[in-house]
């Protein structure tokens, strides 16, 4: 089979994190298949209301100004080789970059699956906040999970079951935690670009945060920090010159990356989610309404604001009871997968 996934590359690895969940569930439930990805990059895919490039390219009945390269799915190649669609999660599961995506699935009567789809606000399963075609799929899907409530009631009356984030199901393999030696802190700054950076209050809370824990734990723990997106890299060298920070153009190595720690804390949702998949309990530092998905991954959560002797009474019983927090995860993630597979086999059920 050849399955299309809707994703990001080499954009937010979070987005990734979410594929490598949904890869690895459907694997279980079909067996091989051919990945396929329909790349949302912002870069690939531009959502401008008025792109004169693309207009100029339509005009033309071809990539006549730019060429469209990135090896994914293509604005004017047929999808008829495709047998499957599978939103993977990500807030951006509808809206002018997933136009030819929602068009594929009803030019050729694609089989298509919604998986851990979320908001960041509330919205209604209408016109007035989707299109005809994304109605037509939506309709037609053969499986909606959604990892927050919100997202479940706009759909109504759609039958969309609310279960946590594939990300949980981003490593095939788990261990226990029995004690913490390692801590690794998510680091993230306020001149990255537009939707991987923080807003400057988020950033000063980090900052202040996370000097507080080097100071209380540096000389008991191994403290590192990890980052997701190469505009970071820089802000790091000036604001913690003599510390480590780990990172990877490459989403898949943020399993070894994680698998370093003991317990992580910050603020990227989809770092707390690879880190439970394989064990590893964490602490969000909620700063937008996104940050609720982590309650799928068992996660401790603290809005951006909360006084430090609050967050830190929090990580010493994260750390007293590190084996039991990584024990009720890997609990959690079993019961999950068995939801996941139970839905799978009663309703994703191909000719």
């Amino acid at each position: 089979m050849n399955i299309v996934f809707s994703t990001t590359r080499q954009w937010n690895p979070g987005d990734e994190f979410i594929l490598m969940g949904c890869i690895n569930l459907l694997a279980q439930h079909l067996g091989d298949f051919n990945p396929i990805i329909y790349n949302r990059n912002p870069q690939i895919r531009r959502a401008r209301k008025f792109d004169i490039i693309k207009a100029i390219d339509n005009a033309a009945g071809k990539d006549f100004v730019e060429k469209f390269l990135d090896n994914s799915v293509k604005d004017r190649t047929p999808m008829d080789y495709a047998d499957m669609v599978v939103f993977a999660g990500s807030p951006e599961w509808r809206g002018r970059r997933m136009e030819k995506l929602y068009a594929s699935v009803l030019e050729f009567g694609l089989p298509s699956l919604f998986l851990g789809i979320g908001t960041s606000g509330k919205f209604a399963f209408t016109g007035e906040y989707f299109t005809k075609s994304e109605q037509d799929v939506f309709n037609q899907a053969l499986l909606i999970t959604t990892r927050d409530e919100d997202t479940q009631a706009g759909l109504q009356p759609l039958e969309a079951h609310h279960l946590p984030c594939p990300a949980l199901f981003s490593s095939q393999n788990t261990r226990v935690v029995k004690g913490v030696k390692r801590i690794g802190l998510m680091y993230g700054t306020d001149s990255a670009v537009a939707c991987n950076n923080v807003s400057s209050n988020t950033y000063r809370y980090m900052m202040e945060a996370y000097c507080n824990i080097l100071r209380d734990y540096g000389d008991e723990y191994e403290i590192e920090f990890v980052s997701h997106y190469i505009d970071e890299l820089s802000s790091f060298k000036q604001d913690f010159p003599d510390r480590t920070i780990r990172y990877s153009y490459d989403a898949k190595d943020y399993l070894a990356i994680y698998d370093r720690y003991d317990l992580v804390i910050g603020y990227r949702v989809h770092g707390i989610g690879i880190s439970a998949s394989m064990g590893i309990p964490g602490i969000m530092l909620a700063h937008d309404p996104r940050a609720s998905t982590v309650k799928g991954f068992c996660a401790e959560m603290v809005n951006i604001g909360t006084e430090y002797d609050e967050l830190k009474a929090l990580i010493d019983d994260t750390i007293a009871t590190i084996e039991e927090k990584s024990l009720a995860l890997q609990a959690h993630k079993e019961a999950t997968r068995e939801k996941y597979l139970a839905l799978f086999d009663r309703q994703v059920r191909l000719p």
